[in-house]
């Protein structure tokens, strides 16, 4: 805005300056020529400032606009980066669940639930023989029962390389398991032998 008044000023002593020179006829006609290139000038100056005060209100106007939008836009990017942050946090509490778990997994907790497992199914043919043993024979034949697999049936080609002195880490990469489960699979299979 500056600038435009700084155009104004010099336009003005432009003018001035050139009236200045002007030669000057006789009287008569120098009041009115010289008045005629006054009022000239005065209405070029007077459509210059208006000119250039619409052209002020509209770049006021177009830096409202341009602040309004930015300000919509920053408050849209608040509120995203709020339910991003939200989101983070969830993520944050459920991956701590995770480890959490994966830690009492590792732990040996997995162990536990395989022998309560075990347990628990060994309680269940229990009762079910006590029942069947209770009951009055029936003509009906008991069912075969199917011989249980050892850890070691299960999984010969892991114990083949455990008992040729391999590492938990040659094993993994000959069978395709991951570590954890070889050591857990080893471990089961010296409960079993015990």
């Amino acid at each position: 805005m500056n600038d435009a008044w700084l155009y104004v000023v010099l336009l003005g002593a432009a003018a001035i300056v050139y009236a200045f020179l002007i030669p000057k006829p006789k009287a008569d006609k120098t009041i009115s020529g010289g008045d005629r290139v006054v009022r000239e000038m005065e209405q070029t100056l007077e459509q210059y400032m208006v000119e250039m005060e619409k052209e002020n209100d509209d770049l006021v106007n177009l830096l409202v606009q341009i602040r309004q939008e930015t300000g919509a836009k920053q408050l849209a990017l608040q509120e995203q980066l709020s339910d991003v942050r939200g989101r983070l946090a969830d993520m944050e509490r459920t991956a701590g669940k995770h480890e959490a778990r994966i830690e009492q997994l590792s732990a040996g907790d997995l162990q536990a639930v395989a022998v309560r497992e075990m347990q628990e199914a060994a309680g269940r043919l229990r009762n079910e023989l006590i029942e069947a043993a209770a009951s009055p024979q029936s003509e009906e034949p008991l069912p075969e029962m199917e011989p249980v697999e050892s850890v070691r049936s299960r999984y010969p080609q892991l114990f083949e390389l455990h008992d040729q002195g391999k590492s938990v880490d040659a094993i993994a990469k000959a069978i395709g398991l991951q570590r954890g489960e070889i050591q857990l699979i080893l471990r089961l299979a010296k409960r079993e032998e015990d």
